[in-house]
């Protein structure tokens, strides 16, 4: 495999999710091979561990998909956001 530089040009990955306990855990998977493979592996800590919380709150308080979107803002910045399809916006 090659390596590819790190880019710094803005990039959006998204997953889409079933309502499953097994969420979490793909998040986790997929968000640390996005961050590895963009050399931001220094992210990888803290963004696994936000995003897990976010996927088991989806995946515990709505019926049904989720979504995650991890998306590069620049430099070292990271935007990840879950996406449900409960409708009341929690407190």
């Amino acid at each position: 495999m090659a390596n590819v530089p790190p880019s710094s040009d803005p990039w959006t990955y998204s997953l889409r999710l079933p309502n499953d306990p097994r969420a979490a855990r793909i998040s986790r998977a997929t968000l640390r091979a996005v961050l590895s493979s963009h050399g931001m592996a220094e992210l990888t800590d803290t963004a696994e561990l936000l995003t897990c919380e976010l996927v088991t709150n989806a995946v515990r308080h709505s019926d049904g998909p989720a979504q995650l979107r991890i998306r590069h803002l620049c430099e070292n910045r990271l935007r990840v956001s879950i996406w449900d399809t409960n409708p009341t916006i929690p407190a």
